[in-house]
């Protein structure tokens, strides 16, 4: 098939997707466009990066890393700048969440405190505010009259583009859809996404999302359901190339798949869901703790570590992230307690590596969200965030009781979140998609439902959810 046919026909698929969602009669608000936008930018490529591809020859759409793009920040500081005129006229209790939120809004003041002993401060306030925008994006979701239908909307909208997108770039725009590793033998998928992670990633969420969606439609619709078209589409893009398979996306999908599901086979069972989602947090954390030892004292391969390493098909150095892990704590020294400011790590090759000046591509996370949250904001900053995600923890268990579908998706993003981030960096990075799911599952926002409901009573049906009004103002979820 030629290239322009391939892309015509995945652009005929895009439109139907979006007509077959409005004959469900889905109701959403039109400002959903705004964050579903957003998403679709941190899910791909930089706005600027899209330009250069397409030759539109615009200022600003390719600079020095110190200055950034300035098309990007048009973008951004314009979606941020909407978000916050949506949020002005929506009555929310302000209040009440600042103080269901006061965790997070610290370590935020945190960061933006670290700013000023960063030696690049313009550069971090640039990403500060790119960070600040992806909380007001969320926001926006969240203070929906139906915040799951909203944000399942956003996600879903995203992969209608994002999935058969990357599989054309893929197949039909190698130039674009496929990396290589330094030897230039072995290919790997990125699709319309920066990297074959952040593929795998959006990938993944495509799985969990759709298998979903079929399975609750099933009686309904059966093999008439095209979103069996789309979780297909997701398998085969989680799967990769043969050369460069994204373990890491696969594991964390059947994590993820592992958590959502069986939170859902439990409906009816209220009392066994705090027993299993507090074992699969300890079990997280505990996990976290074990690779975090690991960056700093390196067990050896013999060890009870390194045999479980190589159960799960990786070597003892985690592909070559633990010589990371050992340059980036010898620089990060210099500042252990405040680090060095949020966003002023990772600059392009001109920023704390010095190795980083010799390699053919250049290094922008220590592929840990818990190394790099270190190297940014030191020991305080570690501190703030863990009691962030303790607190978050308890607070997403006591909404099960007022809307259990809810409270399964926003567990299942927060775990998965935290399961990404050992090997991977999506914490505190405003342009990546995942952080904005994140905040999504962290971030407690009002509603009407009752404040305290008995944990015993069985949930409603999505259905019954969906189809009940619901008003932004009083007691939290």
């Amino acid at each position: 098939m030629p290239p322009q046919l391939a892309l015509a026909v995945g652009f005929a698929l895009i439109f139907a997707a979006f007509r077959w969602d409005r004959k469900r009669g889905i109701r959403v608000s039109t400002t959903l466009f705004w964050p579903t936008l957003w998403y679709m930018v941190v899910a791909s490529r930089p706005i600027g990066v899209w330009f250069v591809i397409w030759g539109v020859p615009l200022p600003g759409a390719r600079v020095g890393v110190e200055d950034g793009s300035l098309i990007d920040r048009v973008f951004y500081a314009g979606l941020a700048l909407i978000g916050v005129l949506i949020l002005s006229r929506r009555r929310v209790s302000w209040s009440a969440f600042i103080y269901s939120n006061r965790w997070f809004l610290l370590f935020l003041g945190f960061m933006a405190l670290s700013l000023l002993w960063s030696d690049y401060t313009w550069v971090s306030f640039k990403r500060y505010i790119k960070l600040i925008g992806s909380v007001v994006m969320a926001l926006v979701i969240l203070t929906e009259d139906k915040p799951l239908e909203a944000m399942v909307t956003v996600l879903r909208r995203c992969l209608y583009v994002h999935l058969p997108m990357s599989i054309i770039f893929t197949k039909y725009f190698r130039d674009l859809g496929v990396s290589f590793d330094w030897s230039g033998s072995a290919e790997a998928w990125q699709g319309i996404a920066t990297s074959k992670n952040t593929l795998g990633q959006v990938a993944m969420l495509g799985v969990v999302y759709f298998a979903w969606e079929v399975y609750r439609k099933w009686g309904q619709l059966r093999w008439k359901n095209h979103h069996l078209l789309f979780l297909g589409f997701a398998l085969f893009l989680l799967k990769g190339s043969d050369e460069a398979v994204s373990k890491t996306s696969i594991a964390v999908c059947i994590f993820a798949g592992f958590v959502f599901f069986r939170i859902q086979s439990l409906r009816n069972r209220p009392d066994a869901v705090p027993r299993f989602v507090n074992l699969m947090f300890a079990g997280t954390v505990s996990l976290i703790l074990l690779v975090v030892t690991h960056s700093i004292v390196h067990f050896s391969a013999d060890s009870a570590f390194g045999k479980i390493i190589e159960l799960l098909g990786r070597d003892i150095t985690l592909t070559d992230r633990t010589y990371i892990w050992t340059d980036v704590y010898g620089v990060a020294a210099a500042s252990p307690i405040v680090g060095v400011g949020f966003g002023g790590f990772w600059i392009g090759r001109i920023a704390n590596i010095p190795w980083n000046a010799s390699m053919t591509w250049v290094l922008g996370q220590g592929h840990s969200g818990y190394v790099d949250t270190y190297l940014h904001l030191g020991l305080v900053g570690i501190g703030l965030f863990a009691v962030l995600i303790f607190t978050t923890q308890r607070q997403i268990m006591e909404s099960f009781s007022q809307n259990f579908d809810f409270a399964c998706f926003r567990i299942t993003l927060f775990l998965t979140a935290l399961f990404i981030n050992i090997t991977e960096t999506t914490f505190l990075r405003g342009d990546h998609h995942f952080w904005l799911v994140f905040l999504l599952a962290i971030l407690a926002v009002h509603s009407g439902v009752p404040e305290k409901a008995p944990l015993r009573a069985a949930a409603p049906p999505v259905r019954d959810y969906l189809r009940r009004p619901a008003s932004v103002g009083s007691a939290p979820r």
